[in-house]
This record gives structure tokens, C-alpha cells and sequence, in this order.
């Protein structure tokens, strides 16, 4: 006898919260392993993000053929146009910073180069925590952020729609989504040592003045902002002044500050000892 679709769709639902708590279950026994069980999966999770980067890297300098784009608004940008915009900078420095930390610190005790490379293993994580606190968590809030709270507003000026003729869904979200996540993931998952607040604040704006530099360049030979927004909301010089203070300085200094205050919390031994007692009382 068929049973009635209400019964059915009781035992669906039911499957499917079995399933759900399997799969917190899962989740909560991976907090049950030993650190150096826990540190093991996290290693290779970072070995993963690394070997993604680096065909995400692969994908956009040798498969997309970005030079031959004909844009009516950009117009002549110039060869390699693309170096100039910062979600590409971003991408560099999550791909260095993730090799750095493959090659550098996760997997120091093997490879060839381990006799050089491991006796320096604290000073190779002190050159870690710097660029993740100071360049990478900063640069990456602050470039996603802003990029989909200009699309949600006016994406043409930012990311007009012909660009999707070049440019791929999923690799928009690979530049502009995912390094909010992977970023993220490596501050719960490693404990980072914060450096000074002013040796972190000069590194951001050496950073951020380099790449200011790089857009009044192409502005000067060229004639137009690589990016059209820049055009649109400025119209003298003391404008311009004011907009790059803000979106180049001021937005990634408090990024900056926001990194320190979550790196500081994530790396307390005691939020640590008390996040293990509640999953140690959930499991029993």
C-alpha cells in the first residue's frame, strides 16, 4: 500500500536533519582531535587553498585572453592593463602569502631546501604573521568589500556587463568572493603573532601608496582611470585627493585595526581552552 505524501515527506525530513547532525557531529569531532592531529588538517587544507590560487593564477594569465579585449568605455588601457586594477594585486598577495606558507613554514621539514629553510622556521613565522596582519586580511576585507558594495549599487561602473563576455561567473568569485573565506580560515585556523600596530600601519600604506601611484601613472599616460567610478565621483584635484585618502588608507586602516582585534581574539589560549570545553560537553 503507497503511503500518503505527508508520511513521505515526514521521513525526508526527517533523513535530512539525521544528515545535518552527522554532519555537525563530524564537525565536532575534528575539534576532538589532538593538536597535532588538528594542525595536520590544517596543513593540508592550506596545501589545497595554495594549489587553487595557483591554477585561479594560472586560469587568468593563460587561459583568459584579456589582451585582445575591445571595451567602448575603457577604450586603450594598454598592454597587461589588468596588473593595474587592485582585486589583481590582491590576488598576487593571497598567492604569495599561501606559497609562503607551504613551502616556508607547513612542509619546512621536508623537501630538498629543509636544511636551510627549517632551522629559520620562527623567523619565517614572524615574516608570516606581518604579511597576513599587516597586508593580507586588510587588503582583502577592504578590496571584496568594497567591490560587491559598488556592484550592489552601480556594477557598469566598476565591472561593466560587457566584461562578462571575458570574464566567467566563477572566476569573479574566485577574485572578488573566495578570498574573503580562505582569509578568514587561516585566521581561525593559525595562531598569529601581531606585530606593532605602526610597523603593520606603515607596510599598509607603503602598499597602498605604491598602488595609488601605479593609477595616477596609467592616468597621466594614458588619459583615463582604470576604473570608471574614479571619473564618475571626482571632478578636481582636492576630489581626487579626498577619494583615494579614503578608499586607499582610511578603509584599509580600519580593516587593519579589525584584523588585529579578531587575530588577537582568535589567537587567546583561553578563548581556545573554553571553545574545547563546550565541544568536549557537546560531544558526551
Amino acid at each position: 500500500m503507497e503511503l500518503p505524501s505527508r508520511y513521505t515527506t515526514m521521513e525526508a525530513s526527517s533523513s535530512s536533519a539525521k544528515r545535518s547532525v552527522a554532519v555537525v557531529t563530524s564537525a565536532l569531532h575534528c575539534w576532538s582531535y589532538t593538536e597535532a592531529e588538528r594542525q595536520h588538517l590544517f596543513r593540508v587544507s592550506r596545501l589545497f587553498i595554495t594549489s587553487y590560487y595557483v591554477y585561479v593564477s594560472y586560469y587568468g594569465l593563460f587561459v583568459l585572453d584579456l589582451n585582445g579585449v575591445d571595451h567602448p568605455t575603457w577604450g586603450d588601457l594598454g598592454s597587461n592593463w589588468w596588473w593595474k586594477c587592485v582585486s589583481v594585486w590582491n590576488l598576487v598577495l593571497q598567492v604569495a602569502y599561501f606559497i609562503y606558507c607551504t613551502v616556508f613554514i607547513d612542509y619546512a621539514d621536508s623537501g630538498p631546501g629543509k636544511s636551510w629553510i627549517k632551522p629559520r622556521l620562527q623567523q619565517n613565522k614572524k615574516i608570516r604573521d606581518f604579511i597576513f596582519v599587516s597586508l593580507v586580511f586588510p587588503v582583502t576585507i577592504d578590496v571584496c568589500v568594497m567591490f560587491w558594495a559598488i556592484c550592489a549599487v552601480n556594477k557598469p561602473l566598476l565591472f561593466p556587463n560587457e566584461m562578462n563576455n571575458w570574464i566567467p561567473d566563477w572566476y569573479n568569485h574566485a577574485v572578488h568572493t573566495n578570498p574573503i573565506v580562505l582569509t578568514l580560515f587561516d585566521m581561525a585556523t593559525t595562531k598569529h603573532s601581531l606585530p606593532k600596530l605602526i610597523e603593520s600601519t606603515t607596510g599598509l600604506f607603503m602598499l597602498s601608496g605604491s598602488y595609488v601611484t601605479c593609477l595616477l601613472y596609467n592616468k597621466f599616460t594614458t588619459g583615463r582611470w582604470v576604473y570608471l567610478i574614479i571619473g564618475e565621483v571626482t571632478a578636481s584635484l582636492t576630489e581626487v585627493i579626498i577619494y583615494f585618502a579614503v578608499t586607499a588608507f582610511i578603509m584599509p586602516f580600519m580593516c587593519l585595526l579589525i584584523g588585529h582585534k579578531m587575530c588577537s581574539w582568535f589567537s587567546s589560549s583561553k578563548m581556545e581552552k573554553k571553545t574545547l570545553n563546550v565541544l568536549r560537553k557537546k560531544l558526551s
